[in-house]
């Protein structure tokens, strides 16, 4: 296998491996091991399992402090994309706030407005009992009432 130690992949490796290897380029999981060398004594490298049974195929080989930066860069991208994502949804949900604050507004204005249009029709259907007048539309003072509890329905609900 010829691998330089600032490598990370071998030079005639299929796919090259960024951060922490999970699998080799044939499909076989990856294992972390120790090294046992005189020229590397106790440093630890990723190899494919199928290293062994396939000696004259290059099989991912990386080295621990090669693959660890790769994959703390990896993860600050990530992250990064993460914030910025979280960023964008904030300002959209600001956004929205406002929209409904603006449509509540325009709700109240519009309950207001049927309120004091029920209470002149009360007034006025009053008057017209107390000058004697007979005949108010039967469906006319049930819309009232029930225009009426609405209103009082949605302020009790909103304050």
């Amino acid at each position: 296998m010829s691998c330089t130690t600032g490598s990370s992949v071998c030079r005639e490796v299929r796919q090259e491996s960024i951060g922490v290897p999970m699998r080799c380029w044939c499909g076989r999981k990856v294992d972390l091991l120790v090294s046992k060398t005189n020229e590397n004594p106790y440093r630890r490298f990723y190899r494919c399992q199928g290293v062994l049974q396939r000696k004259y195929e290059s099989h991912l080989f990386k080295w621990v402090e090669v693959a660890m930066p790769e994959e703390f860069e990896e993860q600050r991208v990530e992250i990064g994309k993460a914030f910025s994502e979280l960023e964008r949804m904030a300002w959209e949900i600001s956004g929205l706030g406002r929209s409904l604050k603006s449509e509540m507004g325009k709700l109240e204005a519009h309950v207001c407005q049927l309120e004091n249009d029920v209470k002149v029709r009360e007034a006025e259907a009053c008057r017209n009992t107390q000058r004697g007048v007979v005949g108010v539309a039967p469906h006319l003072v049930l819309a009232v009432c029930v225009a009426g509890g609405l209103a009082l329905v949605y302020k009790a609900l909103c304050g």
